[in-house]
């Protein structure tokens, strides 16, 4: 069997000690064989996060990143569902019940194509921003090229701002 991993440089050595650890167990105390040749393919759909406020979240992803708003099928009026292309989309959840614990590990990430607009944007309207480190204001340029700094919604959530280069 192979097995292939895509590590990011920013991954914690614990957590992937931790998920490698139960996963081997897993595959040790199973009696389920895994299929090793599949007949379908998973495809990004949509990711929902819950928000305080879902105006005001509503607000920053249009007017900040400039997602445009879709039909919100559930027709749930505490939901705002917004594109992020090619049938992929961003649902804003409005629910009292749900304590998230956030840190920056745990992200969003969009590519920008007009990089520098969007940076120039960002500090004419003063919207805070930092590179991976947490270094105000600061671009970080990966090993590959891309440019990114981190920023963070309404509710603490961290976003990913990377330009198109690769």
């Amino acid at each position: 069997m192979n097995v292939s991993l895509t590590i990011s440089e920013y991954t914690k050595p614990v957590t992937l000690t931790l998920f490698l650890s139960v996963f081997i167990l897993l595959l040790a105390g199973s009696n389920t064989s895994f299929a090793l040749k599949q007949d379908f393919t998973a495809i990004f759909e949509h990711q929902a996060i819950v928000v305080s406020d879902l105006e005001t979240s509503a607000k920053f992803y249009q007017e900040v990143l400039g997602l445009k708003e879709v039909e919100n099928k559930t027709k749930l009026p505490t939901r705002r569902w917004f594109s992020l292309g090619e049938n992929q989309e961003l649902h804003l959840l409005l629910e009292d019940e749900h304590e998230i614990e956030l840190n920056k590990y745990v992200h969003m990430a969009v590519a920008i194509a007009n990089y520098d607009a969007f940076i120039e944007n960002l500090r004419s309207n003063n919207i805070s921003f930092s590179s991976w480190d947490g270094t105000p204001n600061k671009i970080t340029i990966r090993p590959d090229g891309v440019r990114q700094v981190y920023l963070q919604d309404p509710d603490d959530y961290w976003i990913e701002i990377n330009s198109n280069a690769k």
